[in-house]
């Protein structure tokens, strides 16, 4: 690809940001009864509003599909913002006059600590 480099630079920022937020462990041998979960990693082109890359986006997904409901997991969830939050954001700053703009949080979801068994 003639981008080699960009998607190999977004891949170390991936794969730093997971290490960062210990995300994942390394094991040499899996403990009896635990599941080792695969993951993928898909590759985005981000794009601004004239159609030109402006960045190059790695993200790490866990095959989720292969877990199954009640062994592997009894919960699901995805942090994101509330409906109300958004809508005082975009209010307060209309009511400033101010102008809002995008903002992309690279690693949102791995920021609260999970409780585990």
């Amino acid at each position: 690809s003639r981008y080699k480099t960009q998607w190999i630079k977004a891949l170390a920022e991936e794969r730093q940001s997971l290490v960062d937020r210990e995300v994942f462990e390394v094991v040499d041998k899996l403990q009896p009864g635990a599941k080792l979960l695969e993951s993928k990693v898909v590759y985005k082109q981000k794009k601004n509003s004239q159609g030109l890359i402006v960045r190059f986006k790695c993200l790490c997904t866990a095959k989720g599909y292969l877990q199954i409901e009640f062994v592997h997991f009894y919960d699901t969830f995805a942090s994101v913002a509330a409906g109300s939050y958004v809508h005082t954001v975009i209010a307060c700053a209309h009511g400033h006059g101010m102008q809002m703009q995008h903002l992309d949080v690279k690693t949102a979801f791995l920021y609260p600590k999970l409780r585990e068994e």
